[in-house]
């Protein structure tokens, strides 16, 4: 999620965005959905409340200049308490990795406590552990997990796969030392948003390819699982209209560009994992997807291949819903349902071990 985006969240809970509606002649509600909620998709609708967030996120990208940065007061109001928060600097091999460590409870302090690794989103080339600090916040309180955010290095300055590395680096790190943070290394789950769920899924093919132990289980929300310009529908009907729906074809050619520098096959399985061999072995999955979503087919496709090739996989797609919506858990009630499904996802992976 992008600074402007981050801030058009903070501002519309402070105002009371989910009352601050305008008043509208009486329409059923079954014509009302059609005419108003209709998506390019045929027989796809919006859910009210993610339409009026998409409009106001457009508003946004149309003069970002518009909307001021809210203040430290209402970071303070929506950011879930945690027991303990920790920035730190982890070294495996190469170089520090900076991290984020969310302690949810002191029942996550007391050791042999399951962790999950979390991978922001932001196109590889926005976005940071303390854009989604209210997010991953949320997800540690909710799932009771320690959550271990990455800050990894953004393209295009450092291109692929410097954030695969980063990201890597942090894992391997964790395998080993989980301990030395209160972590049971036996039950680690590597988790992404977007060009996140990207990133969290390679590195269980990384493993695979290294001999490694892999994690316990990866969560992939909403992600980005291939740069091949494959014509899926869900692209052609949301990321080529008139209105945005949050990512855009000339947004997803820029991050292209910008992520694979002077790579020239798309093909590549750490930058593409739906061009990847995929086997029985790698880690269970739940792949969480929007409906109304650019992206959304690919997904889709990720979880399908998954399962062909024999390994557990959930599937859950959120209808309605848009890119990013876990984001605004504080306004999407969908989101906190997706929250609450990723909690009772690992404590059934968790309770297998």
């Amino acid at each position: 999620m992008s600074k402007p985006l981050l801030y058009l969240l903070l501002a519309l809970l402070a105002v009371g965005f989910c009352h601050a509606k305008e008043p509208e002649k009486y329409v059923p509600s079954s014509e009302r959905k059609k005419i108003k909620y209709a998506t390019p998709e045929p027989g796809t609708y919006l859910k009210p409340a993610a339409y009026h967030l998409l409009n106001q996120i457009n508003r946004v990208m149309e003069d970002p200049g518009s909307f001021e940065k809210p203040g430290n007061w209402i970071y303070r109001i929506f950011t879930p308490r945690m027991k303990k928060t920790l920035d730190t600097l982890i070294t495996y091999n190469e170089r520090p990795v900076p991290v984020r460590i969310y302690y949810p409870s002191g029942e996550s302090m007391k050791g042999d406590h399951p962790v999950t690794l979390f991978i922001h989103g932001g196109g590889f080339s926005f976005g940071s552990v303390e854009e989604y600090h209210m997010m991953v916040g949320k997800l540690a309180e909710v799932t009771g997990t320690i959550m271990v955010s990455v800050e990894y290095r953004l393209a295009p300055e450092h291109p692929f796969p410097a954030a695969v590395n980063d990201a890597y680096e942090a894992l391997c790190w964790l395998r080993e030392h989980a301990g030395e943070i209160g972590g049971d290394p036996d039950r680690i789950c590597v988790m992404g948003d977007s060009a996140g769920g990207n990133i969290a899924t390679v590195l269980t093919l990384r493993c695979r390819d290294d001999g490694r132990p892999g994690p316990a289980c990866q969560v992939l929300i909403y992600p980005g699982v291939t740069f091949v310009d494959t014509i899926f529908s869900s692209r052609v009907y949301f990321g080529l209209g008139p209105k945005r729906f949050v990512l855009d074809e000339k947004f997803l050619r820029q991050v292209k560009s910008d992520y694979m520098g002077d790579l020239t096959d798309p093909r590549h399985p750490y930058l593409s994992p739906l061009e990847a061999e995929l086997t029985p072995d790698l880690p269970p999955a739940l792949v969480i997807t929007a409906e109304c979503d650019p992206i959304r087919d690919g997904g889709r496709a990720y979880a399908e291949k998954l399962l062909q090739a024999g390994v557990e996989v959930e599937h859950i797609e959120y209808s309605g819903m848009i890119h990013g919506f876990l984001s605004f858990h504080m306004i999407l009630s969908d989101a906190v349902e997706a929250m609450e499904y990723i909690r009772d996802y690992l404590q059934q992976v968790f309770k297998k071990m």
